[in-house]
């Protein structure tokens, strides 16, 4: 990492070592987002990603895709939402969505939190492991799949995988935290990170990774060894969670695995790497969320009830007015009502023999 925050000082761990087998040699120009409907997402992508064509609505190559997501993450990021309060008083902040600097940030701080609360409630015996879940991202004949259809897969097994880890983990006390992040290719794959009061050993999750190879049929064995050749932890890595200056302690297992989404301290989503901008492309289209906690994760990633209640107290009500598209509403102010707004269009993927099926619905 090249900057540091408040909230994420020089704590961060790295990322060089991070599950990553497969690489970056695809050519984006040449892969369509989606040849079928978006199994695992219902059968809708954002309309920015879809065309007409003779036989339906189909989507755009992967590379069209990501430069879509750029154009529109520049414009939102240039426009300004304006509000008003009960007593007259207009402000405006920019466009506020999860691809922002200051919204990966938000989340790096919420995942240090988690395992803060847990090491305050658990003490020394918190333990930790980290659950790497990937899918191939070829076909048989190897050429490349399209980005929706494997993260529809690569998902597909996650109740079974949940289900399993609760067996695995019966009478214990324990809480995760799953992530998605892109290869090097932008194809996703899925970290699960456990945590548990009282020691763990990585072959205790054996049935849990069998769980996703059974449920996930682009799931290869090979990829998902609980030890590598060498004898070293590879698909499951088990640490105990201690002080960082102390020898095999993982500092923040939650922070580790929030760091990629928060990238480079104050980096817009267009000036991450293409992979990640291809990832993020993905995520757009899909309205896929990237992280999903335990409801107790939730919980600790969450602040305290009576801090909200403080803040609400001292904070008028305001209601949304209009939009500024160039960021100046004292010169240009569209008024809308965001009840009636319809800011997450999407449009259903189809194969229609009659002709040309135009249109679509929004979703919000």
């Amino acid at each position: 990492m090249s900057g540091e925050s408040q909230s994420a000082p020089s704590s961060r761990l790295s990322l060089s070592n991070r599950a990553d087998r497969q690489n970056g040699g695809i050519d984006p120009s040449t892969v369509r987002m989606a040849e079928q409907p978006a199994e695992g997402f219902g059968d809708e992508l954002r309309q920015e990603v879809t065309y007409d064509k003779l036989d339906g609505v189909g989507a755009v190559d992967w590379e069209e895709a990501t430069d879509r997501f750029r154009t529109w993450y520049d414009d939102a990021r240039g426009s300004k939402i304006v509000i008003e309060n009960d007593v007259g008083d207009t402000t405006a902040f920019r466009t506020p969505n999860r691809f922002t600097p200051d919204y990966r940030e938000m989340l790096y701080a919420k995942a240090q939190a988690l395992e803060r609360g847990l090491r305050e409630r658990w003490g020394r015996l918190l333990h930790t492991a980290m659950l790497t879940l990937s899918a191939s991202s070829t076909d048989d004949s190897g050429n490349p799949l399209p980005p929706v259809e494997h993260l529809g897969e690569l998902l597909a097994s996650w109740e079974a995988v949940r289900r399993a880890l609760s067996r695995v983990l019966d009478g214990r006390e324990w809480e995760y935290l799953a992530i998605l992040e892109p290869h090097e290719s932008g194809y996703v794959h899925v970290h699960v990170g456990v945590f548990v009061k009282g020691p763990v050993v990585a072959e205790q999750f054996q049935s849990v990774i069998d769980a996703h190879l059974r449920n996930c049929d682009l799931a290869q064995r090979e990829a998902h060894e609980i030890v590598d050749d060498d004898g070293e932890e590879d698909t499951v890595r088990v640490r105990r969670a201690s002080h960082p200056s102390r020898q095999n302690g993982v500092e923040n297992l939650g922070a580790y695995l929030a760091a990629y989404m928060a990238g480079e301290y104050g980096k817009e989503a267009t000036e991450m790497p293409e992979h990640v901008q291809r990832f993020y492309a993905t995520m757009w289209a899909t309205g896929r969320q990237w992280f999903r906690p335990s409801n107790g994760a939730q919980e600790l990633m969450e602040p305290p009830e009576e801090e909200e209640e403080e803040y609400d107290e001292l904070t008028p009500d305001w209601e949304v007015v209009g939009l500024a598209p160039e960021g100046q509403p004292e010169e240009e102010l569209i008024e809308f009502d965001p009840r009636e707004a319809n800011s997450h269009p999407y449009r259903r993927l189809r194969r229609d023999p009659d002709g040309i099926t135009s249109g679509g619905r929004g979703r919000g």
